[in-house]
């Protein structure tokens, strides 16, 4: 803020505006203005020549002024602030200007004023916040002389602090612009004192000393002075709040112009501020080292107390491990074991990872090694006597303590490393030295002390006697030893065996595959995780290889095997990572896939997977192709209670790719369900159909002889009169009947049906012993035991001829199961039992079959009956078939005979037996017209 002198003239404005009006009111040839300046003077303005004008200096001193010139004093109430002088007469207006003036100089003085106390508050304010902010001594003296030079012109500044507990006195600041260096520490209370800051600090008064006067005390007092004198110096004692000198700030400087009484005003007003905040700095800095010598002092007598509750403690546990010591002794343990439970023992006493037991054996010359837990040294065997550290033990008898750089050298025994300390104490039974047990340690910051060789000493004493008596029993405990070998050789072997069983009962031999039942247990886990929503949606697929029994059976298994490994690699090759691949039987494969939100990929992974299979395999050197059907179903909270659905559902669209035509895939979805459900009624009513009488009723389709129209034999074919659904043909319910198991049970229900209508039609003379009945039989039955005895059976509670039952398999039985279907076949041969190849040429039409298996009778399909008289390719396969059967002595009947153009082309071609509509349709016994199939006449040319 600017004072309202500045608002109108500066100071040389305003007195040469003065002067200016003198010399224009009067004739004065000369004036002059003069302002005070602390304790010099400034001329303000001067008009006309000088050299004769009074100066203020011989003014204020009383010099009476020359003649013809003119002084007044410029002064506002007691104070003079300058001086007006001229030359000639004085004008009237002087006194007016000489007013006006003064308000000027007034005014400049009391905003300097202003201006200095404004700072002094400012600089004042920041000691203190220093003081209250600084926790240490040292960063608020580093800031104090900057606070100092804002309202000193100190070039020379030092402050001096008193330590009552050295008796010292130092100089935390010491600035000194001829580059003086800071004065050593130096004593309080000696005399004389060692410098004028000393001596000032003793007397307790402000000094303000011109060189001389300062040249003058330092030899009064016999100071030593520094090698610069200052021209002027001033200093103030530092107080305390309780009144003590805490130090002094002292300030110097070089020039004319000494320390006004204004600046020795301020100066002491400064000091004794900074003297309070440095008191505060310095109780609180003393209360800190208070606090924590107190603080060090309690830590100190708590040490004390942990050590003696320590030292308790070590007692204690000390007394405790000789107790079990003594204990361990009085029990039957081996030799190792109850040196093991003392190592223990010790390890709680001592720094005893490392020990080792050495015994002696004097009748052998040998030092044994029945104990060593070491982690740098080699396993320890028997050795003679040398010159190591346990046979100076063994040869002194007493204990030993090396550390490394001793008197007694760490010398390396053998190959082991070199331990940093060595403690080892004689073993006595009495008088009886047995040997040396002994600890090392291998860390540089352990190290055994001769407390610990008491110790070591001590619980040596209390095993001695035990070790003697567990020698004793050291071969029968050798003799255990090995018995207990051999026992855990062989559960060792035990354990990689059922190890091994585990691996294997979870796992495919062939492709090395998780099996059915691995792959049972992932899907229920799989399940159970998404059905409680913590696990990821996934799908199943089912894949089933096409073709497969074709490839084993005339390739043979190895191929077959060969064709189950790459394919199982195929499919692993097109899943992610992550997914779960089993095999689960057979040509059966099944594929968990994980994190699946949608049937998009799915199906990417499923037609992946198909067209893997579109490459050929090498198999025995030959090019082959399969193909892969698949099914694949996504995990449905809403339709599904459990993981199994999930897999029937997947093997279900499999099937259906199946009928489909194969090669290719089939996404479960609601029409296939409803399907499921629509099968699985059926099955429940094919149940119930099996256990009453009336609903399954043989039909039975005749056969003639192609020469004489003769009647031959019947085929007997299965119907279901269902009560609600009406006439159900087979293809509705076997395929239901072979997946659900009940293909037998069917098989036996209508072999004994047909057995009793033949029967029965014996009784009535309808037919006689040359009259065959043909029964399909499907493989299924090849896994029964006990089929031939209950065809025995059947044939002797009907008293039928063995030979006019013939049982017709189809090459799918065999091969499915060729070495069981081999048996069965031979077993019913041998009991008159005839047997008939259905279907031959649609099929594998392996010749391998009709050399491995006995058959008596060949079936030609209706397929190639079908064309036989009108397509020369289908009537050459029928007359190839002829003519093998001819050759290997076979009846052959050809079924799907329809028009009397395909009788006549077969009777042709030698075909014995002919069966289909042309001849008659299959019907239930009550409505076989008898008198058609009697007359042969009427049957050869219907």
């Amino acid at each position: 803020m600017n004072s309202p002198a500045e608002h109108i003239h500066s100071l040389e404005h305003a007195a040469r505006q003065a002067a200016e009006v003198l010399l224009a009111e009067s004739g004065l040839a000369s004036v002059a203005v003069w302002a005070r300046l602390g304790s010099l003077w400034q001329r303000l303005h001067a008009s006309g020549p000088q050299t004769d004008l009074p100066l203020p200096e011989s003014l204020e001193s009383g010099v009476a002024v020359a003649a013809g010139f003119g002084a007044l004093p410029l002064v506002a109430g007691s104070i003079r602030l300058g001086w007006l002088v001229w030359e000639g007469e004085a004008p009237a207006c002087l006194s007016q200007v000489a007013a006006l003036f003064c308000g000027h100089l007034e005014a400049a003085r009391l905003y300097a004023e202003q201006t200095l106390n404004r700072l002094t508050h400012d600089t004042l304010l920041d000691i203190n916040r220093l003081a209250g902010e600084c926790a240490a001594l040292e960063p608020f003296l580093a800031q104090l002389h900057q606070l100092m030079a804002r309202m000193l012109d100190a070039p020379h500044f030092h402050m001096a602090l008193y330590d009552e507990d050295s008796g010292q006195v130092r100089y935390p600041i010491y600035i000194d612009a001829t580059g003086q260096e800071t004065p050593a520490a130096e004593p309080y209370a000696v005399q004389p004192p060692g410098s004028p800051t000393v001596y000032l600090m003793r007397q307790g008064d402000m000094l303000v000393l011109g060189a001389a006067q300062l040249r003058s005390l330092a030899k009064e007092q016999g100071m030593v002075l520094p090698g610069h004198v200052p021209a002027h110096w001033m200093g103030v004692p530092l107080y305390a709040a309780s009144g003590a000198v805490i130090g002094a700030a002292v300030t110097s400087r070089d020039g004319r112009q000494p320390f006004t009484q204004r600046e020795q005003a301020r100066f002491l007003f400064i000091a004794r501020h900074i003297g309070f905040a440095l008191d505060r700095v310095l109780y609180r800095h003393q209360v800190e080292r208070q606090v924590w010598q107190r603080t060090a002092e309690l830590e100190g007598v708590n040490a004390r107390l942990r050590a003696e509750v320590a030292e308790r403690k070590r007692a204690e546990q000390f007394q405790n491990v000789l107790y079990r010591v003594a204990e361990l002794s009085n029990t039957s343990l081996s030799l190792e074991a109850f040196l093991a439970g003392v190592h223990r023992l010790l390890s709680e006493l001592v720094d005893a990872r490392n020990c080792v037991v050495a015994l002696y054996d004097s009748a052998a010359n040998l030092i044994h090694f029945p104990y060593c837990a070491d982690a740098q040294a080699r396993l320890l065997t028997p050795r003679p006597p040398g010159r190591g550290r346990i046979e100076r033990v063994l040869h002194s008898g007493r204990a030993l303590l090396i550390e490394r750089g001793s008197h007694n050298p760490l010398a390396h025994e053998e190959a082991d490393p070199a331990p940093h300390s060595w403690l080892g104490v004689p073993l006595y039974c009495g008088n009886d030295l047995l040997g040396v047990l002994a600890v090392q340690s291998y860390d540089t910051r352990t190290a055994y002390t001769y407390r610990d060789q008491e110790v070591l000493e001590y619980v040596a004493n209390n095993i001695g006697t035990a070790l003697a008596r567990v020698r004793a029993l050291e071969e029968l405990q050798v003799a255990y030893n090995e018995l207990e070998q051999r026992v855990r050789d062989r559960t060792s072997e035990l354990d990689a065996a059922n190890a091994q069983l585990e691996f294997d009962s979870q796992h495919d031999p062939l492709t090395r595959l998780p099996n059915r039942t691995f792959f049972a247990k992932t899907l229920r886990g799989a399940w159970d995780a998404f059905l409680h929503a913590h696990g990821p949606r996934f799908a199943v697929l089912f894949i089933d290889l096409d073709r497969f029994k074709l490839v084993n059976d005339t390739l043979g298994h190895l191929a077959g095997d060969h064709l189950l490994h790459e394919a199982g690699n195929r499919i692993r090759h097109c899943l992610r990572h992550g997914d779960f691949l089993a095999r689960l039987g057979g040509d059966e494969f099944a594929v968990l896939l994980f994190d699946v939100d949608s049937l998009e990929g799915c199906e990417q992974i499923a037609r992946r997977i198909v067209a893997e299979f579109d490459r050929p395999v090498i198999l025995a050197g030959r090019e082959v192709f399969t193909t892969a059907s698949l099914g694949v179903v996504i995990a449905d909270r809403e339709h599904y209670r459990d993981a199994e659905e999930l897999l029937r559902d997947a093997d279900h669209a499999m099937y259906r790719t199946k009928q489909q035509g194969r090669h290719g895939y089939t996404l479960f979805n609601h029409e296939l369900r409803l399907d499921q459900a629509d099968q699985l009624a059926l099955e429940t009513e094919l149940r119930r159909a099996l256990e009453e009488d009336g609903q399954l009723v043989p039909y039975f389709q005749p056969f003639v002889d192609a020469c004489s129209g003769r009647l031959v034999g019947f085929e007997s074919l299965v119907r279901w009169r269902h009560p609600t659904r009406g006439l159900l043909c087979p293809a509705l319910f076997l395929p239901i009947a072979e997946e659900s198991g009940l293909i037998t049970r069917l098989d036996r229900y209508m072999i004994r049906a047909a057995s009793r209508q033949l029967a029965m039609w014996r009784s009535e003379g309808r037919v006689d012993e040359n009259i065959t009945l043909h029964i399909n039989l499907s493989s299924a039955n090849f896994h029964d035991t006990g089929l031939v005895e209950w065809l025995e059976t059947l044939i002797d509670e009907y008293a039928l001829p063995p030979s006019m039952l013939h049982l017709e398999v189809t090459e799918s039985a065999l091969i499915d199961v060729p070495d069981t279907a081999a048996t069965v076949m031979q077993r019913l041969q041998a009991r008159g039992v005839r047997l008939a190849l259905d279907d031959f040429g649609t099929g594998y039409s392996a010749l391998s079959y009709l050399h491995r298996y006995r058959f008596d009778v060949l079936k030609i399909d209706q397929s190639f009956v079908f064309e036989v008289d009108r397509k020369e390719e289908s009537a050459a396969i029928v007359r190839a078939i002829l003519a093998l059967a001819a050759a290997l002595g076979l009846d052959v009947v050809a079924e799907g005979v329809e028009t009397a153009t395909q009788v006549a082309r077969l009777t042709n071609m030698g075909c014995a037996k002919l069966q289909g509509y042309y001849f008659g349709r299959p019907a239930p016994a009550d409505e076989i017209d008898w008198a058609r199939l009697g007359t042969p006449e009427r049957m050869a040319h219907a």
